[in-house]
C-alpha cells in the first residue's frame, strides 16, 4: 500500500521535475528562502543540474545580516555530477548538494513502475508456491477454503506447488 502511495506522488512530481529540467536548459532558475532565523537555502536549477545550498548561521542577527547580502557563488560547482560537502567558515556552515535531474527523473519513474511490476510478479510468485494471494501466508493443507492469517477467501484454481519447490523451504 505505501509502495502505491508513493508511486501516486512520483507521478504527480514528475511532470513539474520534467518542467524544470527543461527551464534549467532554457534559462537558469534560482530560488532564496529562509527557512528559519538560523538557515537560508538557496537552490539552482542550471543547464540540468540542481545545485542546493544551505547556509546555517549561529545568531539570528548574522541570519538577518546575511539574508541581505547577495551571495556570489557557483551553485553547481561540479558540473552535473552528484556532490555532496559541508564546511565550516568561522561561524557559519556550508553545506552543498549536488546532482543531475537525470538521477532524480530516473528516481521517480522506477517509485512509479515499481508496484505496477513487482505487483504481478508477487502474485505469480505466491500462486505457484500456494500461497495466499492477499497476505503471502503458507495454505499447505489448508481446507476451510479461507486462509487463517487474513480470513480472504482462497481460491480453488490456485495450481499446487510443484514437488521440488515445496521442498526447498
Amino acid at each position: 500500500m505505501v509502495s502505491k502511495i508513493f508511486a501516486v506522488i512520483a507521478v504527480l512530481v514528475l511532470p513539474l521535475n520534467l518542467f524544470f529540467w527543461h527551464r534549467s536548459h532554457s534559462s537558469p532558475v534560482y530560488f532564496r528562502s529562509d527557512i528559519s532565523q538560523y538557515q537560508s537555502l538557496t537552490i539552482y536549477l542550471r543547464d540540468g543540474v540542481i545545485g542546493m545550498y544551505l547556509l546555517t548561521m549561529p545568531t539570528p542577527t548574522t541570519s538577518t545580516s546575511e539574508f541581505q547580502a547577495d551571495l556570489r557563488y557557483d551553485a553547481t560547482p561540479s558540473k552535473g555530477n552528484l556532490h555532496l560537502s559541508s564546511i565550516r567558515v568561522g561561524d557559519l556552515t556550508k553545506t552543498w548538494l549536488v546532482f543531475p535531474f537525470w538521477l532524480s527523473t530516473t528516481l521517480l519513474l522506477f517509485i512509479t513502475v515499481q508496484p505496477v511490476v513487482f505487483g504481478p510478479v508477487r502474485q505469480g510468485w505466491r500462486r505457484v508456491r500456494g500461497r495466499c494471494m492477499n497476505c503471502g501466508y503458507d495454505l499447505t493443507g489448508n481446507r476451510s477454503g479461507r486462509c487463517s492469517e487474513c480470513g480472504e477467501h482462497v481460491q480453488r484454481h490456485m495450481k499446487r506447488p510443484h514437488p521440488a519447490v515445496a521442498t526447498r523451504r
